[in-house]
């Protein structure tokens, strides 16, 4: 018989498997819970969680169709479906390091891995519900914006004594809401003092935020190599040291930090997409086509499913192929790329929207330029209609690169400058203004596309014109970085060369920077012989 007090808190379950929910009601019943909701599908939670107001939902991660319960979770916070007073505790069988930080990345109020008994379960229950219970005034004004009213709230629960047991969430809550009201130097002095009783993760993150609204960057950078020998503040310093990085234009290391934040919690949508950017204004192909990959994985069946992802998916598949030498590898690239299409046709009907249609056959032209097919490439991009407006710039910057590639260098120009214009209008993302630049710029230095640019600097080198035959390579390593072909074509024009092409020093940092990338990727037979010849002539000259 049960014995438990009634209790009148609303609860949701979200769990697929019957057994699971059954066992989970059941503990719930014995701990006296009697308004409970149940959802085996994400669909049937959300529309519980706008027509309700719970005080606790229960969400489990393993959902055998659509969404699972992580999207499901982000899905209610990020559309605010449930108000600051409900309480999430995070259920998952699955306890794999890059899915628990994706998770406590959205700060749930309690994570418990499967399987837990029924003691387990009502330890964390009553603690977040007591929790949210006591703390239920400074909630409700948090979620109504009157953060003056919270922080007074705060500031009673802080002066009565026998709340102690709340004062550490409570004055993480009086920083959060210092923060929101802007006060930045009264909030700098709240963290200092905080970090003076103990090194709280959260105080130091807190008083990173100060000083960057403040403009001291470089107290900033301090505190955050602090915060970065903290598993609990890494994810933050990474990705704040990210956007510092890209301020001052350091890109690599920008996304180094990104890419070290997003092997520790991928599944970021935000993180992935700045990640897909910078590795565009590095050149590092092979880093956008993951994050682009990564993307369409992660964003099935959430929110941020949408057609973009897969022509975004389909344009790091052609720019990646585009800067490899290895025809197995441009192959499975190339396949990649009319998957994505079409998966978009199959479930989008991009046929029937004009803007979708134009961009997939722009993708379709770069795909057979890609395959040696320029004639072709070249008349398709001929007969599309131009450009009245600009409704994806990523599309219009798109057919902009296939211009250029095919040759068609006035159309790419005219193309570049009304994007440019578009974005300096539409106040266009930095991150995507920095890339844009950068592309114009080299385009306009580049009369040829990315295929032709190496094989015309092979012609002029076998010509003896060694400063052009330079300058070309030099150019085609700056858009295509990691390709060993045309690191071995420079390196071995800087050392056989009958005359200088550049200052000592830079020729001694290029040869360096060139055989770095060779020893570190794969050459063809042909090119490993002709490499291993001119290092032992190289070295046999400077022993």
């Amino acid at each position: 018989m049960n014995t438990a007090p009634r209790r009148d808190e609303r609860i949701l379950v979200i769990d697929d498997q019957s057994l699971a929910q059954g066992f989970l009601r059941y503990a719930l019943e014995q701990l006296g819970y009697q308004n409970i909701f149940l959802a085996e599908r994400a669909s049937v939670a959300l529309t519980l969680c706008r027509d309700n107001q719970f005080d606790l939902i229960i969400c489990a991660h393993n959902q055998q169709q659509g969404k699972d319960g992580f999207q499901l979770y982000e899905e209610i916070k990020a559309k605010g479906l449930q108000q600051l007073s409900c309480g999430i505790i995070f259920i998952s069988a699955e306890t794999d390091p890059s899915l628990v930080h994706s998770v406590i990345e959205l700060q749930p109020d309690e994570f418990l891995a499967k399987p837990f008994v029924i003691k387990d379960l009502q330890v964390r229950i009553e603690r977040v519900l007591r929790r949210k219970q006591q703390l239920r005034a400074v909630y409700q004004a948090m979620d109504s914006k009157d953060d003056n009213k919270a922080r007074s709230a705060i500031d009673e629960h802080l002066a009565d004594p026998e709340q102690h047991k709340l004062f550490p969430l409570l004055l993480r809550l009086k920083g959060d809401v210092l923060l929101r009201l802007g006060d930045y130097q009264v909030a700098e002095t709240f963290f200092n003092a905080m970090l003076n009783i103990q090194s709280f993760s959260w105080a130091r993150m807190g008083l990173v935020r100060c000083h960057l609204a403040q403009g001291k960057e470089q107290l900033a950078f301090t505190e955050l190599e602090k915060l970065l020998q903290r598993a609990e503040s890494r994810l933050f310093a990474q990705d704040t040291l990210a956007d510092l990085e890209f301020k001052q234009q350091h890109y690599q290391q920008a996304q180094q930090h990104l890419l070290d934040a997003a092997e520790q919690a991928p599944r970021n949508m935000f993180r992935q997409q700045r990640l897909l950017q910078l590795s565009r204004i590095n050149h590092d192909y092979e880093s956008q086509y993951r994050a682009a990959r990564d993307m369409v994985k992660y964003a099935r069946y959430s929110m941020y499913e949408q057609p973009d992802l897969y022509l975004t998916l389909a344009r790091a598949s052609i720019d990646f192929a585009l800067s490899v030498d290895d025809e197995e590898q441009s192959s499975r690239l190339n396949r990649q790329a009319n998957v994505s299409l079409t998966t978009l046709q199959r479930q989008y009907s991009a046929g029937e929207n004009r803007a979708l249609n134009s961009q997939q056959q722009v993708l379709q032209a770069r795909l057979l330029y890609l395959q040696d097919h320029k004639d072709k490439a070249q008349a398709m991009l001929s007969a599309l209609a131009p450009l009245e407006q600009i409704d994806s710039v990523e599309g219009a910057l798109d057919r902009a690169k296939a211009l250029h590639e095919v040759g068609l260098s006035q159309a790419s120009a005219q193309l570049f400058a009304q994007i440019s214009q578009h974005c300096q209008q539409q106040l266009a993302d930095p991150l995507f203004n920095a890339y844009l630049k950068q592309e114009q710029q080299e385009r306009l230095a580049m009369r040829l596309g990315p295929r032709e640019l190496n094989n015309n600097a092979v012609t002029l080198y076998q010509h003896g014109n060694w400063q052009e035959a330079f300058d070309a390579f030099k150019l085609a390593r700056t858009v295509m970085p990691k390709n060993a072909g045309i690191a071995l074509n420079l390196w071995q024009t800087l050392l056989t060369s009958p005359r200088p092409l550049c200052a000592p020093s830079s020729k001694q940092q290029l040869l360096q920077q060139c055989q770095q990338i060779i020893e570190n990727h794969s050459l063809k037979p042909d090119q490993q012989q002709r490499y291993l010849q001119l290092k032992q002539k190289y070295l046999t000259e400077h022993a």
